[in-house]
Order: C-alpha cells, then sequence, then structure tokens
C-alpha cells in the first residue's frame, strides 16, 4: 500500500514529452538519436574499426541543424546512386547495393557509418517528433 502511495504522489513529476532518445539501429552496429535540451547528437558505431568499438558522435548545436540532416534525407531518398548531401562537419551519400536496396553512407571527419533506406526513414521520423 505504501508503494502505491508513493508511485501515486511521484506520478505527477514523471515525464510527459518526448522521449529524449530514439534507438534507430541496435546490435553489432547501433545508431541513436539523443536530446539534450536544444542540443542533439547522432551516435554511432564506426564501421571503419572493426576489432574495437569505437563510438563518433555528431552534434547539432539547434533543431534547425537537425533538421537540415532529415531534409538531406528526404531529397536523397528521391535522388540517385552517388547523390551526395554535404554539410560543414559530415556528408550522407546514397548508394545502391545490389540485392540490397538503397544505404546511405554517413562521413564525418574521422567516421563512417552504413545505414539502410528503412533507418534512414526511422531516423527522418524520430528527428520530426523532436
Amino acid at each position: 500500500m505504501k508503494k502505491l502511495f508513493l508511485s501515486l504522489l511521484l506520478l505527477p513529476f514523471a515525464k510527459t514529452g518526448p522521449p529524449n532518445s530514439v534507438e534507430i539501429r541496435s546490435g553489432k552496429w547501433p545508431i541513436s538519436l539523443e536530446s539534450e535540451g536544444k542540443s542533439y547528437s547522432l551516435i554511432f558505431r564506426d564501421q571503419q574499426v572493426l576489432v574495437e568499438e569505437v563510438y563518433d558522435t555528431l552534434v547539432f548545436a539547434n533543431r534547425a541543424q537537425l533538421v537540415y540532416l532529415d531534409s538531406a534525407l528526404s531529397a536523397l531518398k528521391r535522388g540517385n546512386d552517388g547523390d551526395e548531401a554535404s554539410f560543414s562537419n559530415y556528408s550522407v551519400k546514397r548508394a545502391n547495393k545490389k540485392y540490397e536496396g538503397w544505404w546511405y553512407i554517413l562521413r564525418t571527419k574521422y567516421s563512417t557509418c552504413d545505414f539502410r533506406q528503412q533507418e534512414a526513414d526511422m531516423m527522418s521520423k524520430a528527428i520530426r517528433s523532436f
């Protein structure tokens, strides 16, 4: 009974806004999109390093910068094989892998991450939900 009473007292303090972290892909090569205050981070495992787990973080200072990523993914989805969207600290390129469909290659200064069309769609949906 005490636990029920305490949980009812704490219920008004529960977070009711959008989630601050969205897992885009799990497993060996995870990708997640996180929000902290007004800044956002895309966290992913670097696919250039195979012997160790090295993670990189692409930081977006505000929501407007994050929306540019969403716009790039939308434009690339309608584009052609080899199209690329370049920004000051990263680029996203569309590539066709035979029998596997459309993939995207995210490159920062020091790391690379590949993701499929379904994951790009999940990323766009997460960006719009923030």
